[in-house]
């Protein structure tokens, strides 16, 4: 067992060490640095929120986005294996930063790796196996996607086909359960890919199966069938979820799809950090859509081309049915897929199957070197140098960065001291221009309070959120307050640094002087002055306008705004 495990543990070594080199300077700055994209406080937030639902009385799936709406954890992928790896963690009061860098970075080497054992299986070489795992790893779509959780967790992927392999060879039940959980595991790392793979396996499985002599096909199927069976039904309640959401927020609309779906010139498109190719190939395509595996891994995967055998049948199936679905809407074949499948008609980016490309690519770059192995010599040497090559041209410029505070945010403090109240915190983004930075930072401030919030940031948005910006466009008008005392809304918070000072100024001074409305509590940032203000439910609420909320802080002073000043204890 413990020579079986050493290469296994060393190829795991090799590409944590290659991960920490390749994102550097990620590694050095591990409790503060994010990519600087919502999607990364997504991440943060789902995962901490998990860990807070699985240690408290909450609900999984009814989280604090949205409110009142319900199952908002899955208006996005919910990476329940990620959350559930983070738990034990974030509830030993390790930083949620931190554990979701480490689950970045963890994905890539641990993918890489399985690629590596997957492609050391079929070609029966080391050397191949690790430049299979660099493709795979370290290519153009994995950085256009640094910052998104689930899009990083690919280490399913290649362990499926690994046990599918080894099941057709072995036949056993253990295999094939295996096989079978790595699909479970991948629905829990990331839906999209799951539903990719396992579109990509209804042609290659059959098509595998048939091959078999015909004495072993009967036992083979009916084995597999039990499996797949048992996947069903431990996957339905999670699956079940999604399925319950569409009520409320439909499907995926024409538009966004067509926005997402490639085109094949896309293929050509490399990041613009490429220290190589930098912004000569951006051109080619935009975010979603820079799909370049690399010209090495191009040119070695033509060389594995040669001397076809049933296995690359099986990993050419893969490539070939993630291309067709990567074009979207570009091809006739991905609105049959939306009838049938109910699945894709949630599914915003079928760009996103580019990931079986690269997977393909990335195996026959492997059988290429093998190949090239043979007629060399010098494995060790050859190896290392066409490794420096391919880290050299997946190599990228050190992004920005989002830099987050260790401690919670004096806000986020206070409001973990009140009782349950419903917030607001504004301004909103535009009804047409939703993607903004505002609802991820509410988000992640969130997560030290878990207050209720109408705010949100995530894959779908409910029309009552929608319907929350186009009512407050002339915030802080009368109707604006109606309305929010009408969802329920306890306490208001302004963030001075999303506004400039004048409209600071004016809105505060507006719900300052409302008797409806009392100023509460006022933050000093960095960037600008945070205000909470309190909505009272009635007229009789306003005349407790002098009241401290929660016996929490020093009350200084009131300025000339209005505004209570309250210093938080450490």
């Amino acid at each position: 067992m413990m020579r079986r495990a050493t290469p296994i543990v060393g190829i795991i070594a090799f590409f944590v060490v290659l991960t920490v080199a390749m994102t550097w300077p990620q590694a050095a700055h591990l409790r503060t640095h994010v990519p600087p994209f919502d999607d990364s406080l997504l991440s943060i937030w789902r995962i901490s929120w998990i860990a807070h639902a699985l240690t408290t009385d909450a609900s999984l799936v009814d989280a604090n986005i949205f409110h009142p709406e319900a199952r908002t954890l899955a208006y996005t992928d919910a990476v329940l294996l990620q959350g559930l790896i983070a738990t034990p963690f974030i509830a030993a009061g390790a930083s949620p930063v931190l554990v979701y860098n480490l689950l970045i970075l963890g994905s890539i080497a641990l993918s890489a790796a399985a690629m590596a054992l997957l492609t050391r299986r079929l070609t029966g070489s080391r050397a191949a196996g690790l430049v299979a795992g660099t493709v795979f790893g370290f290519a153009t779509f994995r950085i256009d996607h640094y910052m998104h959780l689930e899009l990083q967790a690919t280490v399913f992927l290649p362990l499926a086909l690994w046990a599918f392999d080894r099941a057709l060879t072995t036949r056993a039940r253990r295999d094939i359960a295996f096989f079978g959980a790595c699909l479970v595991l991948q629905i829990l790392c990331g839906i999209y890919y799951a539903v990719f793979l396992a579109t990509a396996l209804a042609v290659a499985v059959p098509m595998a199966w048939w091959r078999l002599p015909a004495e072993a096909r009967r036992p083979f199927i009916t084995r597999l069938a039990l499996v797949g069976l048992a996947c069903v039904m431990v996957a339905a309640p999670y699956l079940g979820i999604y399925m319950k959401n569409r009520s409320t927020v439909g499907d995926r609309s024409d538009r966004d799809v067509q926005m997402y779906s490639a085109v094949p010139v896309n293929y050509l498109s490399s990041d613009p950090h490429s220290l190589i190719y930098g912004v000569a190939t951006e051109p080619l395509g935009r975010t979603e859509r820079r799909l370049f595996p690399g010209a090495v891994a191009l040119v070695l995967a033509g060389i594995g081309l040669r001397g076809w055998t049933s296995r690359k049948t099986t990993i050419a199936i893969v490539g070939v049915v993630g291309f067709v679905i990567s074009l979207g809407l570009n091809t006739p074949l991905y609105d049959a897929l939306r009838d049938v499948v109910f699945t894709y008609r949630g599914l915003r980016a079928p760009a996103r199957a580019a990931i079986l490309v690269l997977f393909a690519v990335a195996v026959f770059a492997g059988y290429g070197w093998a190949t090239l192995l043979r007629r060399l010599g010098r494995t060790a040497l050859a190896t290392a140098v066409l490794l420096g090559m391919m880290c050299v041209e997946y190599a990228n410029h050190p992004a920005e960065w989002l830099v987050l505070p260790q401690r919670p945010p004096a806000l986020a403090r206070w409001l973990a001291q009140q009782p349950r109240s419903v917030v607001v915190e504004l301004p909103l983004p535009r009804a047409d221009a939703l993607h903004t930075i505002f609802d991820g930072l509410y988000m992640y401030s969130s997560i030290f309070h878990w207050q209720p919030m109408l705010n949100g940031y995530s894959g779908f948005y409910p029309a009552s959120y929608i319907e929350l910006i186009e009512r407050l466009r002339d915030f802080p008008s009368d109707a604006a307050i109606d309305y929010l005392r009408g969802r329920g809304v306890d306490l208001i918070v302004v963030h001075g640094s999303h506004l400039t000072p004048d409209q600071l100024g004016t809105w505060s001074a507006a719900l300052s002087a409302r008797p409806d409305v009392t100023a509460v509590a006022s933050f000093e940032e960095h960037l600008g002055s945070d205000l909470v203000f309190r909505l009272n439910r009635t007229a009789a609420g306003a005349a407790l306008g002098d009241r401290r909320i929660g016996g929490v802080g020093d009350c200084r002073a009131i300025d000339k705004q209005g505004i209570r000043r309250f210093t938080i204890a450490n």
